[in-house]
């Protein structure tokens, strides 16, 4: 084969996008030019244009005192209007618009909270109660009565209907009088103290009024003989089993399921049975039946639905649960192993991908995925870009995620590790990864389109805000952002040769504020150190002795407004860049006999804006390394 030669007078363009997400799974002089090693507070676009991230506001102005945010909810009630609830330390709040928040309930345990609805009704689990909020008031749960029994002789027997209830003390029994007997034997016995009740027909009786209670055998004896009839006589007493009502009250976290439907609540995060997971009553939460539980080989870690499906995310492996229902209406939640080998390890890392659930492992973040082959599963790694940088973050378990915008967001330690899962190539086959910093989140919600955020640490809630929005959406909280984007160490094709690095074309979107500053480095030797050379553009040094100014577009059928707005000027920084046209600048450059060659662009100032729509360098390939 003929040796590769090149024309060192002709020079050649790079272009560096469309750009590709942060990749540092390997060397960095390795990966796509398209892909960065180190790029911070910056996404990219559908059009391949980097863009700085936006920033955050305060949701109500004063604190609400340190320490994190420990949950966040909207909660619609009946009436179709919603209420935005905040927990914080042992309190929660409700808050609306930009109101400092209402106090609603003090008792909370100090811990993360989580919420759900059902029927209109909102339960919160702290880890230490179970209780409920009915817009009005904050308040221990009623718990269903069931009835344990149907069709009982007085001498006992009968037909099982319903599971004692862990979270309630309560029972029924329903007997058939037999017009002759007068003991009545109870399912259960050592009942508590709580008094019992009798209903004969439609006539109610008291305990001490018509009949005697024998506690400890679990007997009731009337003064008159019931009449016969069928299930006529329904008897309801209390028994208090220690620990269970703590089975459900100790769970942390729920997922609605039944199949096709969202019937029942199921439950697990226990610390003193984390192997557990626990399923309520058809459309009731107050029911949780003794024997409604599964067991799991090690601890559950949170739950998904994939179609039909319940996906149980243990440690360890997964588990899927289905619906089945008998041809007789018996209905039961069979369940099975579908894989033994990648576990979760953060509970609120769980969210659903178009329809596949994605979860943190120990190794990274995977993708459950259906196969071609009926009720199978495998999992894929989809993180592998960024694990080097995100499997080196503390506290792990803790990250807290969201699906939002089409993209997965996964924070921990003010970082924030970001799949932009609509943005798919052959080089990124699972979409693209951004990182963004400054964003101390302990929980997430998407409220009326936006994204809200629980801060981890001074007790505020935080939104984010929308590139179209009027005003100054470019801080964080007042804080500037930092945000740069860097090229690869480039080679431009050929490890062996010298290069020169000529210019830089740089397109830039024009906005009501924006620059950028760009530096280069190379392996070239200044001093002992590497050439790294910095400049700034910003449209107040631009040249526009050859720029016209445009203030409509030539599609007469539309109106572009001038970028101009005396709303949104910095006197400091004005210019008269009205045109709506990107802007092409070029920067002659002084890389010589280099090779290899890395570019930065960023922008850190307040308040500032920065669209990249392209970057391309022109070169020269000069001669073999000696």
């Amino acid at each position: 084969m003929a040796q590769m030669s090149f024309n060192a007078v002709t020079p050649s363009l790079l272009r560096l996008e469309p750009f590709r997400g942060i990749d540092v799974s390997g060397t960095s002089t390795q990966i796509d030019d398209h892909q960065s090693p180190d790029m911070l507070n910056m996404n990219i676009d559908e059009r391949g244009s980097l863009n700085k991230r936006t920033g955050y506001e305060r949701v109500y102005s004063d604190t609400l005192g340190p320490g994190k945010i420990n949950g966040i909810y909207e909660y619609k009630k009946s009436n179709s209007t919603t209420e935005f609830l905040i927990a914080h330390t042992t309190k929660l709040y409700k808050q609306s618009g930009n109101n400092q928040p209402v106090l609603v309930y003090t008792g909370l345990a100090d811990a993360n909270v989580h919420f759900f609805s059902m029927n209109y009704t909102c339960y919160i689990l702290d880890g230490a109660n179970f209780l409920v909020y009915d817009g009005i008031q904050v308040r221990t749960h009623t718990a269903y009565v069931p009835t344990i029994q149907m069709s009982k002789d007085p001498a006992g027997g009968g037909t099982a209907y319903e599971d004692f209830n862990l979270i309630g003390n309560l029972f029924k029994d329903s007997f058939s009088g037999d017009g002759t007997a007068t003991v009545y034997k109870l399912s259960l016995n050592n009942l508590d103290s709580t008094p019992v009740t009798a209903t004969i027909g439609t006539s109610i009786m008291a305990e001490g009024s018509g009949f005697t209670v024998d506690r400890l055998n679990g007997k009731v004896t009337f003064t008159t003989a019931p009449a016969k009839g069928t299930n006529n006589v329904i008897i309801q007493a209390g028994k208090t089993v220690s620990g269970f009502p703590e089975k459900i009250k100790n769970c942390t976290f729920s997922v609605a399921f039944g199949g096709a439907n969202d019937t029942r609540i199921f439950l697990s995060g226990n610390p003193n049975m984390p192997e557990y997971a626990f399923r309520s009553g058809l459309y009731d939460p107050s029911y949780w039946p003794e024997n409604g539980f599964y067991k799991y080989p090690e601890r559950v870690r949170g739950f998904s639905k994939q179609y039909d499906y319940l996906v149980v995310h243990r440690e360890g492996g997964i588990h899927q649960i289905t619906y089945s229902s008998s041809d007789t209406g018996t209905v039961s939640f069979p369940s099975k192993p579908i894989n033994d080998e990648v576990g979760t390890i953060a509970t609120q890392s769980i969210q659903i991908i178009e329809n596949n659930p994605v979860f943190l492992s120990k190794d990274g973040v995977y993708m459950l995925t259906a196969s071609n082959i009926r009720d199978e599963r495998n999992v894929t790694h989809i993180s592998l870009t960024v694990d080097r940088k995100l499997l080196l973050e503390s506290g792990l378990d803790q990250a807290v995620s969201i699906d939002y915008d089409k993209k997965y967001w996964l924070a921990m330690n003010g970082m924030v590790y970001i799949l932009d899962y609509a943005q798919k190539t052959d080089i990124t086959p699972y979409g693209k990864w951004y990182i963004y910093d400054n964003i101390p989140s302990s929980c997430f919600l998407e409220k009326d389109g936006f994204l809200y955020f629980g801060s981890s640490k001074d007790g505020l809630v935080y939104r984010f805000h929308k590139e179209n929005e009027t005003g100054n959406s470019y801080n964080d909280d007042g804080a500037a952002i930092n945000a740069y984007w860097k090229s690869k160490p480039l080679t431009f094709g050929t490890e062996e040769h010298y290069k020169t690095v000529d210019s830089l074309y740089i397109g830039l979107k024009p906005a009501g504020a924006t620059s950028v500053r760009f530096s280069y480095e190379t392996d070239k030797s200044q001093g002992g150190g590497r050439d790294v050379r910095t400049k700034v553009f910003d449209f107040n040094s631009i040249d526009f002795a050859d720029f016209s100014l445009y203030t409509q577009a030539y599609d007469e059928s539309f109106v572009i407004f001038n970028l101009f707005d005396f709303g949104n000027v910095d006197f400091n920084n004005f210019t008269f860049q009205f045109s709506p046209f990107p802007k092409e600048l070029k920067k002659k450059l002084k890389a010589k006999r280099v090779t290899h060659f890395q570019l930065s662009v960023a922008n850190d100032q307040m308040n500032e804006s920065l669209t990249v729509l392209s970057l391309v360098l022109k070169y020269q390939i000069l001669n073999f390394i000696r």
